[in-house]
């Protein structure tokens, strides 16, 4: 079994170590997780990813040429940011909930893929199929360096079972949404606001492509019955130089979230379609679209892959309930599995995991200590019986 208060401290001693993508980044946290798999007796490698930015990878062999089960956890995490009632590195247990940046996005997760590293090592029998723990870097930022490396370096097998164990709420996320990151600029022309029919208002022009973007993708037909509909946010918005001034430029972060059957490459031409249409009433303004990180498409596992039942399986056994699956649960930012499904079109692909995905990246963030334990379970009695 697990051992439930291994995985406890593991989560304390993860979150003490700032990790924060940008940053610190996570090269102190990989290497606290090469040493803890190193004393297990482990043969620890590494995989450069961007200078000293490494994956780790440890591997159990099996006992038969079963398909491999494939553990992906993340080092980095997102910015500590403010707000915080309690120290946000001090991981503090209060009513039976580990606070801290990361403890539940995602490194209570990684506590508990250690914990069934170390558990298999000491029962001294691997699975029927390889177990690889794969500890990644660079989640948190726009191209998951981490997780494509692994990709394009040739990693995966056709047949891998894929499992990330980021914050699900101790649901089955089974379908993601697709992602696309836009930054949009728009160029008009200076002059003085009293005399401001000589210049062009970029944020003018600006926030009428907000506009009929939004309204074009919440009145998109398309729904699917795990992810819901369409959605679009501006992030980031930024414009002019002075109250007194026309702006001369307006810049904007485009957040385009996408559903089946929509296809990911269709965002940025329908971006600039609408921008297109705007600007015919702004003569003399123009603008420019350029993409934020890599392009993801949504992707959903098979309800019959091995993972998907094996973990419905367990969780049966373990609680006696069925196991709820859903989409992105309230938590719409991609996941290394979801980057490995979609570059490699597997549908053997999904996230289970401890913690609330409502308290990930906020002030506060916590993994409740029921959540590592039934998580634990459940990935013990999947492995065993693999």
């Amino acid at each position: 079994m697990i051992n439930l208060a291994q995985v406890i401290e593991d989560t304390q001693s993860l979150i003490r170590i700032d990790s924060q993508n940008p940053g610190i980044q996570e090269a102190a946290c990989g290497q606290w997780v090469g040493n803890r798999l190193a004393d297990m007796g482990l043969d620890v490698k590494t995989e450069s990813v961007d200078g000293a930015r490494k994956n780790l990878l440890v591997t159990i062999p099996g006992e038969s040429d079963a398909p491999r089960l494939v553990l992906l956890g993340h080092l980095d995490t997102v910015p500590i940011g403010e707000g915080w009632s309690v120290p946000p590195l001090g991981a503090e247990i209060k009513n039976d909930l580990i606070y801290g940046r990361g403890s539940c996005d995602m490194k209570g997760g990684v506590a508990v893929s250690l914990g069934l590293v170390e558990a298999l090592v000491k029962r001294k029998a691997g699975m029927r199929g390889d177990l690889v723990f794969v500890a990644t870097v660079d989640e948190e930022a726009p191209d998951m360096a981490g997780a494509q490396h692994l990709v394009h370096s040739g990693f995966f097998r056709p047949d891998d079972q894929v499992l990330a164990l980021e914050p699900t709420g101790t649901r089955l996320r089974i379908a993601q949404m697709g992602l696309r990151w836009l930054s949009v600029k728009v160029t008009g022309k200076m002059a003085h606001a009293g005399r401001a029919h000589l210049g062009i208002d970029s944020a003018h022009v600006m926030a009428r492509i907000i506009d009929q973007l939004k309204q074009y993708i919440e009145a998109l037909p398309h729904e699917d019955e795990i992810l819901g509909k369409a959605r679009f946010t501006c992030g980031l918005l930024q414009a002019g130089v002075a109250t007194n001034v026309v702006p001369p430029n307006a810049t904007a972060s485009f957040d385009v979230r996408i559903v089946p059957p929509m296809d990911i490459s269709d965002v940025i031409p329908t971006v600039s379609s609408i921008a297109e249409g705007v600007l015919k009433d702004f003569p003399g303004a123009s603008f420019g679209i350029e993409p934020l990180g890599a392009p993801r498409p949504p992707v959903r596992a098979s309800d019959d892959s091995p993972i998907v039942s094996k973990l419905r399986q367990a969780y049966l056994s373990e609680t006696g309930s069925k196991l709820e699956h859903g989409g992105a649960d309230g938590h719409e930012a991609y996941t290394d599995s979801s980057m490995v499904a979609a570059l490699t079109k597997s549908k053997s692909c999904t996230v289970f995991g401890p913690g609330s995905t409502d308290k990930a990246h906020t002030a506060d963030e916590f993994v409740p200590i029921k959540d590592l334990d039934l998580v634990s379970r459940v990935l013990w009695k999947t492995a065993t019986d693999w």
